[in-house]
């Protein structure tokens, strides 16, 4: 079990890094804070987008939080915790094998939604 969050950050940083090769973009990459981003121009209800959050991990306070896009994806049935903003995740301060696949499932999961609704 990890505790340390600087840990726990590495570990699922290590997870989401792939991504960066299947079509999403690093906006941050700090020793508190990683993220990715789809930068494909889509258009949604009319609306021109340029850049769409996918998925990040930051240390914030005494946690890890883990957020996730949820726009057009229903995430209620997965016991997240809203950030606003279409962004929903975990915020964790310890770490097992078990939370650890739980998360790269929910990135997964995130993933395959984009790819469905051709955002990357």
């Amino acid at each position: 079990m990890k505790t340390d969050l600087v840990e726990i950050f590495q570990t699922i940083r290590a997870g989401l890094q792939p991504y960066a090769t299947r079509g999403y973009t690093v906006h941050e990459n700090s020793e508190n804070g990683y993220d990715l981003y789809s930068e494909k121009n889509i258009e949604v209800k009319g609306e021109k987008i340029t850049e769409r959050f996918f998925a990040g991990i930051y240390i914030n306070g005494s946690s890890v939080e883990i957020k996730l896009n949820t726009s057009e994806f229903n995430a209620n049935n997965q016991d997240l915790q809203s950030f606003g903003d279409d962004n929903s995740g975990l915020s964790i301060s310890e770490l097992d094998d078990e939370k650890l696949k739980e998360i790269e499932v929910l990135i997964e999961i995130v993933h395959n939604n984009f790819k469905e609704k051709e955002w990357i």
